[in-house]
């Protein structure tokens, strides 16, 4: 498929340079073409006056032939009133016949084309208006040889630089195609392995579903009592399956942009206790300490919902993976221009080469991720996406045996068009505590 898409991007290119390759080289043909005319035009228009400066029509003839500068491209032929040709200068430079046709009526003195001869011309016919010389209309003729050439070599050299434009234009578009083609291959493969993993993950809950409810349809006899250890398997798996489905929807709407931030001035300090709170019955179980240390006042402006779900991601991932009696460590101050969060724990810790792929969804490459926890593999990835909504960073620090730290890091930058607003949020929040 992309071989394909290789091949049509880099004729396409080349056809869109070619296009344009042929407009300049037109462009610049048409241009170098009304040059050429024009100087042409001007030495025929600047010939008029000059014939009235001599005396009679010997002395221009004789003049012309002993001037060693004079213009050998350039032909007087003059007329008299029959319309014969009756001197030209310099003398016999054509025959009377080429001369006859190139002689054009006097009354409209217009510059043309001429041809004669099987040579080119540009000429122009005018009145005498020299009484001293014996003629009564003039032509001024001008080979176009040396425009011709100079027209016929550029044309050629156009062609040529387009059609090695064309050349190098495919060449170099088949290399650019296939570097551009990079990184839409690596998000195609990555939506694959995405897709993949998650029919797996969704499959694997419907599966028990699946098989706790035949069991359940073979014995009709039996109470909901009898049968509740499958109806909880299958309430389990619904859950499981619900919110799988819940962070799959969350991650496809952030990558499509649908979610907006819904900004306001949150407590951070009261959001990161409260969800602490939560996590102490949990902990209790197990023996866990869970210990915040948090200053006060810590403001922010940002999404409370979705700062609520980093906090419970990180919370959640640090309780599953600290073993009985561990530690959870939450810290969160302010810093000179920036918010600092941070979730440390004690448990088994993330493997060196795993580290680079924690946020990568469905990665498996640890314990941590193994489906046995009660993870769908997502959880990270959601965490990521928040904070850099946020336009902050997070960053995981990890040693096997000794546990792992997750740190974010919220700017402040966007903060200061609401410098108010945040004045009364601290003060409001001070007049509470006392």
């Amino acid at each position: 498929m992309f071989g394909n898409i290789r091949t049509r991007l880099a004729f396409l290119n080349a056809a869109v340079l070619l296009l344009v390759l042929s407009l300049l080289s037109s462009v610049l043909y048409v241009h170098m073409r009304h040059r050429l005319f024009h100087e042409t035009d001007e030495v025929l228009k600047l010939s008029m006056p000059r014939i009235e400066s001599f005396h009679n029509l010997s002395e221009l003839i004789r003049g012309r032939d002993q001037d060693p500068q004079q213009d050998e491209k350039t032909t007087y032929l003059f007329w008299d009133s029959n319309g014969s040709l009756i001197g030209q200068s310099p003398d016999r430079s054509i025959d009377e016949e080429t001369a006859a046709q190139l002689r054009g009526p006097a009354a409209d003195q217009v510059i043309r084309n001429a041809t004669a001869g099987g040579k080119r011309y540009r000429a122009v016919t005018f009145p005498n208006a020299n009484s001293r010389l014996e003629a009564d209309s003039i032509t001024v003729i001008r080979s176009l040889r040396d425009v011709d050439e100079t027209l016929r070599s550029l044309l050629l050299d156009l062609a040529g630089g387009i059609v090695a434009g064309a050349a190098i234009s495919i060449l170099a578009g088949l290399f650019l195609a296939e570097r551009a083609l990079v990184p839409i291959r690596r998000s195609w493969e990555k939506q694959q392995r995405f897709v993949a993993d998650a029919s797996h993950e969704l499959r694997t809950p419907t599966s028990i579903i699946q098989a706790r409810t035949e069991l359940l349809l073979h014995y009709p006899e039996r109470s909901i009592e009898q049968e509740s250890p499958h109806i909880a398997v299958i309430l389990q798996e619904n859950k499981r399956m619900g919110k799988l489905i819940a962070d799959l929807l969350t991650l496809a709407r952030s990558d499509s942009n649908q979610i907006q931030i819904q900004a306001s001035e949150v407590a951070l300090d009261s959001l990161i206790v409260e969800v602490a709170d939560q996590f102490r019955f949990l902990a209790e179980n197990k023996s866990v300490e869970i210990e915040t240390n948090v200053q006060r006042p810590l403001t922010f402006r940002g999404d409370e919902a979705r700062l609520r779900q980093l906090l419970v991601i990180l919370l959640d991932n640090a309780f599953k993976y600290t073993p009985f009696s561990g530690r959870i460590e939450i810290t969160g101050e302010s810093r000179s221009h920036s918010v600092y969060l941070s979730v440390a724990d004690t448990g088994c810790g993330i493997p060196k080469e795993d580290l680079p792929h924690v946020f990568e969804r469905f990665y498996r490459g640890d314990k941590a991720r193994s489906r046995a926890q009660g993870g769908t593999g997502l959880g990270l990835s959601i965490a990521k996406w928040i904070v850099e909504a946020h336009h902050g960073t997070i960053r995981i620090r990890s040693e096997v045996g000794l546990g792992t730290k997750a740190e974010v890091s919220l700017p402040r930058a966007h903060e200061r068009q609401y410098p108010a607003l945040a004045g009364r949020f601290a003060g409001r929040r001070n007049r509470r505590r006392r």
